[in-house]
């Protein structure tokens, strides 16, 4: 890949801040670098042990740009997305804006990459899809799926970096014994649970909730039934994820383990007998999907439960659109 002139719109945000880690991480060929923001424009960020100053986006030579993560805020991704890409920029777009657009790939690497296509503008889910149909993909391909019921363990890294500002805060008063005035969630978050991580809508289901619905749907290409709770926790980093999946052919335990240990994207943890099991601890600074609790269901013949664990912020995000990036080389050779 020959070196790219890149743009990071929301570089001053946390997925901002982890794409421009992960791009120093994987050794991406960065010929320029851009950093942008709606505002915080004239501080700077670092860039492999370069200060880089943050301009405003509205500022943008898009003539001068090959490749725009946008990291920052559905009204951002629709104004200016456009503009970029009718100027020949490739966009890699990570806010909800564009995920369900029927002419817009939504892409997940290791899943359905050739959906990209010659596409100047590519969606990348939400993080709490991501991690879910990394796992899914090679069942669908080996036994394919008759439907889905996932419950979400989702760290308040979701939220942004002030809501784990508010955990760390409310920890602290909780811990000594003051009280607890709430500020992000409605309710404190420390050493509680909020069993919803969005508004609610059509049948009292969570945006969130119906985000894993359709764009699982959508990535699959399957009108398959996701049932989904999505739960807020008291993790700084890291969502887990409760999967229940009925397969439409026969399996065996042991045939399903050995299966997503080939698979792109995961790591396996799953040793019952010793309690070897994935924790959001250990996928935090992670770019795989780590798959434990992986067991037949009781009552349902082709049943079966999986905990899937990933870094939210790393594959659920910036890991996730710089792959997208990755995916693309011959554009760019």
């Amino acid at each position: 890949m020959n070196a790219l002139r890149i743009a990071v719109v929301g570089a001053t945000g946390l997925v901002g801040q982890k794409i421009l880690e992960i791009l120093e991480e994987r050794n991406t060929p960065v010929r320029s670098l851009v950093a942008l923001a709606t505002e915080g424009h004239g501080r700077f960020i670092e860039f492999r042990g370069q200060q880089v100053p943050v301009q405003s986006v509205d500022a943008a030579h898009w003539d001068e740009i090959d490749v725009a993560f946008f990291a920052a805020t559905n009204d951002v991704s629709r104004h200016y997305a456009p503009l970029a890409t009718a100027h020949g920029v490739t966009v890699i777009d990570k806010s909800s804006y564009f995920r369900m657009d029927p002419t817009v790939p939504l892409v997940v690497p290791e899943v359905n990459a050739e959906v990209i296509g010659d596409a100047r503008l590519i969606a990348s889910p939400n993080c709490s899809t991501i991690q879910m149909v990394v796992a899914l993909e090679p069942l669908r391909q080996r036994y394919g799926l008759r439907r889905v019921i996932v419950s979400t363990y989702q760290a308040v890294s979701g939220t942004g970096r002030e809501a784990m500002e508010t955990l760390r805060h409310e920890a602290a008063q909780t811990l000594a014994q003051e009280p607890v005035t709430p500020s992000t969630y409605p309710t404190p978050i420390a050493f509680n649970v909020l069993p919803y991580c969005d508004k609610f809508g059509d049948l009292d289901y969570t945006g969130e909730e119906w985000k894993l619905t359709r764009e699982t749907q959508k990535i699959f290409r399957l009108e398959l039934p996701v049932s989904a709770t999505a739960v807020r926790v008291p993790v700084a980093v890291s969502h887990a994820e409760a999967v229940y999946v009925e397969l439409e052919r026969p399996f065996e335990v042991d045939e399903v383990r050995t299966l997503l240990r080939e698979a792109p994207g995961i790591r396996v943890v799953d040793d019952p007998e010793h309690g070897i099991v994935p924790t959001p601890l250990e996928a935090a600074g992670q770019d795989l999907v780590f798959v434990g609790r992986i067991r037949r269901d009781p009552f349902i013949a082709q049943g079966l439960h999986l905990f899937v664990v990933a870094d939210n912020l790393r594959k659920g995000a910036a890991t996730n659109a710089v792959q997208i990036v990755e995916t693309l080389e011959e554009r760019w050779s």
